[in-house]
C-alpha cells in the first residue's frame, strides 16, 4: 500500500497506522461475513462507484444494498432494509453497511490527498467470530435495532465490532465525543470551518440528518465568534459564506462527494488556510462521506425541533426535498443527547 509521504500535503504520522489497522479490521472475519466476503463488499463498493472492476461473489441482496449505499445512500428506505435484512439477516446487513461506508470514506480521503485508491489487503483467514449477546439492543427510532438514541456512533451498535471500527476512524478524522466545538482550532481548522465542511458534504449526499444536525452548531458557533455567515453559499457559488477560506472549503467538500475527488482543491485550501487546515478539511469531508452512509442506511431520524427551527434555511438549501426529510423524531427528554455523549466518553 502507498505511503502517506506521497501525499500532496504532509499528513499527521498517526494517520497511516490508523488506516492500516482499519484495513486489517475489514479484512478480518466478522460476526456475519468472512474476511474474504468483507473484502468482496469493499470491492463491490468500489465497482459501484466506478473506481474498479471486480468479480464479486456475494448474495444478490447484498450486492444491491452495497450499490445503493455506495452511490445514493439517501435513497435507502425502510422497506428496502426490511427486505434485505429478511434475506441476509440483521448482523450481515449492519456489518455490510459499516464496511461499505468505511471504504467510501477511506477512498475519498486518499483520493483527495493525491494517492488514488489503495489496493485491497489480503483476507485474514478463519471462521466467523462468535456472536455475543448485545445488551440493551432493541428497535427504537431508527430502522435497525440499536443500543441507544439515534446517533452515528450508535447506528451500528447491533454489531459492536462494526461500530467500534467505524468510531475509531470517525473519532480521528472528525473529532472525539469529548472534544469541544468551542475550541479555537481543531487540527488547523476553526470549528466553524469544520462544520461548514460537514454541512456541505452532508448536503451533497442529501443526508438530511447530518445537514440539520450540523447546521445548528455551524450557526451557533459562528454567532458566538461574531461572524455573519450565509450557509446558502453551499449551493450558490455567487454568495460569500462569510467564513475565512469558506469558498475553498465548499469547493473541496463538493468535490469530495463526487466519484473522483480533485486533490488540486486541497492545495487551494492550503493556499488559503495553510497545509494542516487543508489536510484536516480532507479528513473531515471523508469522515462524513462515511457517516452520511451509516446514518442513511440505518434510518436515523433527525430531531424534529431542530428541523422546525431551521426550516426556512433548509428550504433555501433545498434540503426539505431530500428523501429522508420527513424522517424526524422528538428528543426523549431535555439533555438526553448530552447524557449519551457523556456515556460514550466514559
Amino acid at each position: 500500500m502507498r505511503k502517506f509521504e506521497e501525499s500532496v500535503l504532509p499528513v499527521a504520522p498517526d494517520l497511516e497506522p490508523l488506516l492500516r489497522s482499519t484495513w486489517s479490521g475489514i479484512a478480518a472475519p466478522g460476526w456475519g461475513w468472512t474476511g474474504s466476503e468483507r473484502l468482496a463488499i469493499a470491492a463491490a463498493t468500489r465497482e459501484a462507484r466506478g473506481l474498479a472492476s471486480a468479480q464479486v461473489v456475494l448474495p444478490e441482496e447484498a450486492l444491491h444494498a452495497v450499490a445503493i449505499i455506495a452511490r445514493e445512500p439517501a435513497t435507502v428506505d425502510e422497506m428496502m432494509i426490511r427486505d434485505i435484512v429478511g434475506k441476509i439477516g440483521l448482523v450481515r446487513y449492519v456489518e455490510l453497511v459499516g464496511v461499505a461506508s468505511i471504504v467510501v470514506g477511506i477512498d475519498t480521503m486518499t483520493s483527495l490527498l493525491g494517492l488514488g485508491i489503495e489496493e485491497l489487503p489480503e483476507p485474514i483467514g478463519g471462521g466467523l467470530v462468535k456472536n455475543r449477546r448485545v445488551r440493551n439492543l432493541k428497535l427504537r427510532k431508527a430502522w435497525v435495532p440499536t443500543t441507544g438514541l439515534p446517533l452515528p456512533r450508535l447506528a451500528l451498535s447491533a454489531v459492536p465490532p462494526a461500530q467500534k471500527l467505524a468510531n475509531q476512524i470517525l473519532d480521528r478524522l472528525y473529532m472525539e465525543p469529548d472534544q469541544s466545538r468551542h475550541t479555537e482550532s481543531v487540527r488547523g481548522l476553526t470549528p466553524t470551518q469544520m462544520e461548514l465542511v460537514v454541512v456541505t458534504v452532508s448536503h451533497g449526499n442529501k443526508c438530511f440528518y447530518c445537514t440539520v444536525g450540523h447546521l445548528v452548531p455551524l450557526q451557533r458557533i459562528a454567532s458566538m465568534q461574531g461572524l455573519t455567515i450565509d450557509p446558502v453559499a453551499i449551493v450558490d457559488p455567487a454568495l460569500d459564506p462569510g467564513i475565512p477560506g469558506g469558498r475553498e472549503l465548499i469547493e473541496l467538500s463538493r468535490s469530495a462527494v463526487t466519484f473522483a475527488p480533485d486533490p488540486e482543491l486541497v492545495t487551494k485550501v492550503a493556499d488559503a488556510l495553510g497545509p494542516q487546515a487543508a489536510v484536516t478539511a480532507a479528513e473531515v469531508a471523508s469522515a462524513f462521506m462515511m457517516t452520511n452512509r451509516i446514518v442513511e442506511a440505518t434510518g436515523q431520524p433527525a430531531l424534529r425541533n431542530q428541523r422546525d427551527r431551521m426550516l426556512p434555511l433548509l428550504e433555501r438549501l433545498g434540503a426539505t426535498e431530500f428523501p429522508h426529510s420527513g424522517l424526524t423524531t422528538v428528543a426523549d427528554k431535555p439533555g438526553t443527547l448530552q447524557r449519551v455523549a457523556r456515556r460514550l466518553r466514559s
